[in-house]
């Protein structure tokens, strides 16, 4: 069979786009939201915020995931405009990038980022640093020293080529990024950075500086130092700015002008490969919508979790949910719980992954020669396919949640069948696909040789006669 001899690497390749080419790679915080600064050790864990902003380098990977652990978000702080001296790899840093001292940090010193050539390989292990340890976010501090008496001839171009650089470094790592301060290029800026963050703009009046953020849907942090609450906050909430009062020192207690509910909640559920919501079938990859979601569960049971930004999670139905008409889908997020969501259940609701992971259009799919199907690289008629569904129902042996087949290959229960160009194919196998998480089916087709050359030939799954979603394509040349 041709499932014995595909190999992983393709598989997993193609079943990450099919899973995973639509869907936020990059944590982007909502425009309103409750969140906590503090750079002092040790973290206050206990602060009700969905965002967290703390130090890189003064917190291992345990304090960040026991904020994820209690459903928060967790920015890395690290200054990348700057050297200091305390750092564990300050001597990393060549003396010609250490510039003039900074008037309030003796042991500060502005670092030439012309000099890239120098700051890139250490700025990018920080960056790694930041990623390895989990944060979902970086803020780099310092990215306006044009504007300071830094002991170097930077101009705002070269501010603009470092901060660039900056943006790039953290999305290439799958990391967020925000723009701290640096008001006179937030224009240019805003469309490379996902928020902002800005110290004291309503002290020095200048918050219109970031209209640019929040006119395209952006966060932006804010933190006053000097004025009370009652001098900036009503108009930082109408402006949708979350500011916060905080102490100079960045410790843990803060005073936030707006409160957004951090309570879980699950707003739709679907078929993680056609976005039908119809209903949900056991072992169904489904993509659960939400707010601040955490552990999700099935009628009490625990859906094994594909990923889970806080707003959109892939989880796998539970197998328990067979032979019943209906499950409550509930999200549990720091002990607290989410109303419950009511799902019917259907003994298959079956759906064929596609190549955008949009439901419609090109299938994620492998020719018999093992390159991607597409229009480039069309399917000989006659000649066998691999392709990849979700839905197909409880299987047997009996479905393990979470499991991840490998020697052990469950089939469904139900029939199958597929249909493409409108002719009965062949079905050479349908069942587990080998090393693939269980509720992923694998399916091994021959192309009917009736099929006409074409670009966009409709295929059609069916299990238990139940049928797939009517747009998935596949590429065929005739004959």
């Amino acid at each position: 069979m041709l499932h014995q001899y595909i190999s992983r690497m393709f598989l997993g390749s193609l079943l990450s786009l099919a899973l995973y080419g639509q869907t936020p790679s990059i944590w982007r915080p909502p425009q309103q939201v409750n969140w906590q600064w503090q750079l002092t050790n040790p973290v206050d864990l206990n602060v009700d915020a969905q965002v967290y902003d703390i130090d890189l380098f003064n917190n291992d990977a345990s304090v960040v995931q026991a904020l994820h652990d209690k459903g928060r978000k967790v920015i890395c702080y690290v200054s990348v405009g700057t050297y200091e001296g305390w750092r564990p790899d300050a001597a990393q840093f060549p003396e010609s990038v250490k510039g003039a001292i900074l008037p309030d940090f003796p042991n500060e010193r502005w670092l030439d980022i012309r000099n890239l050539a120098a700051l890139k390989p250490i700025i990018d292990a920080r960056f790694d640093m930041c990623k390895a340890k989990g944060f979902d976010a970086v803020e780099p501090d310092n990215v306006d020293a044009y504007t300071n008496k830094t002991g170097f001839p930077l101009t705002a171009a070269d501010q603009l080529a470092y901060n660039t650089y900056l943006a790039n470094a953290a999305h290439a790592r799958g990391l967020s990024v925000g723009l701290k301060n640096d008001l006179d290029q937030v224009a240019q800026l805003q469309p490379l950075f996902d928020w902002a963050l800005n110290e004291q703009c309503f002290q020095y009046k200048e918050c219109n500086l970031l209209m640019p953020f929040i006119n395209a849907g952006k966060a932006v942090f804010e933190v006053e130092y000097k004025l009370d609450v009652s001098q900036f906050c009503s108009s930082a909430n109408s402006l949708n700015i979350n500011s916060l009062r905080k102490n100079l020192s960045l410790d843990a207690p803060r005073t936030a002008c707006r409160t957004v509910s951090t309570a879980p909640a699950v707003a739709g559920i679907a078929n993680a490969a056609s976005y039908n919501a119809k209903a949900v079938a056991p072992g169904m990859l489904a993509v659960i919508f939400g707010t601040n979601m955490g552990t999700i569960t099935f009628d009490g049971v625990a859906a094994p979790v594909v990923y889970n930004t806080g707003s959109q999670a892939v989880v796998v139905t539970p197998y328990a949910v067979a032979g019943k008409t209906t499950t409550s889908v509930v999200v549990q997020t720091n002990g607290v719980n989410s109303a419950a969501f009511s799902m019917p259940v259907a003994s298959a609701s079956p759906a064929i992954f596609t190549a955008a992971a949009t439901g419609s259009g090109q299938i994620a799919m492998l020719n018999q020669d093992a390159t991607f199907n597409n229009a480039t690289q069309p399917a000989p008629a006659g000649s066998v396919v691999t392709f990849y569904a979700t839905g197909e129902g409880q299987t047997t042996p009996i479905g393990v949640d979470g499991r991840v087949n490998t020697t052990s290959l469950p089939k469904p229960v139900l029939p199958v069948t597929v249909m493409i160009g409108g002719y009965s194919a062949e079905v050479l196998y349908a069942g587990a696909a080998p090393g693939m998480i269980s509720g992923v089916m694998q399916v091994n087709a021959r192309v009917p040789a009736a099929v006409v050359s074409s670009d966009v030939v409709p295929v059609v799954l069916q299990v238990g006669g139940i049928a797939s979603q009517d747009k998935a394509t596949m590429a065929v040349k005739a004959q």
